[in-house]
C-alpha cells in the first residue's frame, strides 16, 4: 500500500452510516488531500446526485467535492447515451428511484413517463410501492428495456441492514419474468468513468469498500488492489463465506488511515 497514489472508495458503510460519519473517515480524506493522493468516491446508491452527496458529507466535516463523486445514476446515464440516445432522438423512461436519479435522467434529455416507455430504470427507492412494481412490470412485459442501476441487496444504516436496490429489482424481476441489465458495481463501467476523472494508473490504485460482492469484486474486475472495511455490510464472522477475498482487511477507516500513515512514513 506504500505506493498507492489513486484511491477509489465506496460511501455508505465506509464514510458514513445513514447520517452518522464513521470513525476515521474525516482523517483519511484529509490525509489523502494533504499528501496529494488522488481519490474518487464510487457509490452504487443512485438516490442522490453527486452534489447531494457532497453537501451531506461536508455537513459531517468530510470535505469531498461533487466532481470527486461518481454514482450508479451517472453510469446509467452514460450507458443509455451510448446504447440508445445515439440511435434514437427521443427516449422515454419509467423510473423507480430517488430524486437524484430522476434528475439525472431528465438532465440527459430523457422524458419521464409511466405508459409505454422505452426504458424502465430502477434504483434504490425508499418509497417503493406495489403500484410502482406493477407499472414497472407491465412496461417491461410490453417490451421496455429493463435497467437496474445496481445489484446491492442491502443498505447499511443506523437502524441496521436495510433492503437495497437489489431487493426492489428482485420483486420486479419476479413479476415481469425478465432479468435487468445491471450497470453499477461490480461491473467495470462505473470504475472506468471514475478512473478517467482522476487519470488513475491501475498499478497504483486501491478500491476501498464494505461489500465483497460489489466493491471488492468491482476492484478485482477492474484489475486493482482492494481493501475491505468491516464498518458496513460484511463482518469478520461472515468474511469466509465469500469466494472472492480482498487484498487487505481493516476494522474501519481509522484502522486503514492509521496503518497507511505508518506504512508511508517508513
Amino acid at each position: 500500500m506504500k505506493d498507492i497514489q489513486y484511491v477509489f472508495m465506496d460511501i455508505d458503510g465506509v464514510l458514513y452510516r445513514g447520517h452518522t460519519p464513521l470513525i476515521g473517515a474525516k482523517e483519511f480524506i484529509n490525509y489523502l488531500t494533504e499528501h496529494k493522493i488522488k481519490f474518487i468516491c464510487v457509490t452504487n446508491n443512485s438516490a442522490k446526485t453527486p452534489a447531494d452527496y457532497s453537501r451531506k458529507l461536508k455537513r459531517m466535516g468530510i470535505n469531498i467535492h461533487q466532481e470527486n463523486i461518481v454514482n450508479s445514476g451517472i453510469a446509467t446515464v452514460e450507458y443509455i447515451k451510448e446504447k440508445f440516445l445515439n440511435q434514437k432522438k427521443e427516449l422515454s423512461a419509467y423510473v423507480v428511484g430517488g430524486n437524484g436519479l430522476i434528475s439525472l435522467i431528465k438532465d440527459a434529455g430523457i422524458t419521464i413517463k409511466e405508459k409505454n416507455p422505452d426504458l424502465v430504470i430502477v434504483g434504490w427507492d425508499v418509497d417503493f410501492t406495489y403500484d410502482k412494481m406493477k407499472k414497472a412490470s407491465l412496461a417491461i412485459q410490453k417490451g421496455a428495456t429493463y435497467i437496474g442501476t445496481n445489484p446491492d441487496t442491502t443498505y447499511p444504516s443506523e437502524e441496521g441492514i436495510l433492503p437495497g436496490c437489489g431487493a426492489i429489482l428482485a420483486s420486479i424481476t419476479t413479476a415481469s419474468g425478465v432479468e435487468p441489465i445491471i450497470i453499477g458495481k461490480p461491473k467495470s463501467l462505473i470504475m472506468e468513468i471514475a478512473a478517467k476523472r482522476i487519470s488513475a494508473l491501475k498499478e497504483k490504485s486501491l478500491m476501498i469498500g464494505d461489500r465483497i460482492d460489489t466493491d471488492i469484486q468491482a476492484g478485482k474486475n477492474f484489475g486493482i488492489k482492494t481493501a475491505l472495511v468491516l464498518s458496513g455490510v460484511v463482518t469478520r464472522s461472515n468474511l469466509q463465506k465469500y469466494e472472492v477475498s480482498p487484498d487487505y482487511v481493516f476494522e474501519d477507516m481509522m484502522d486503514l488511515y492509521t496503518k497507511l500513515k505508518n506504512i508511508r512514513r517508513v
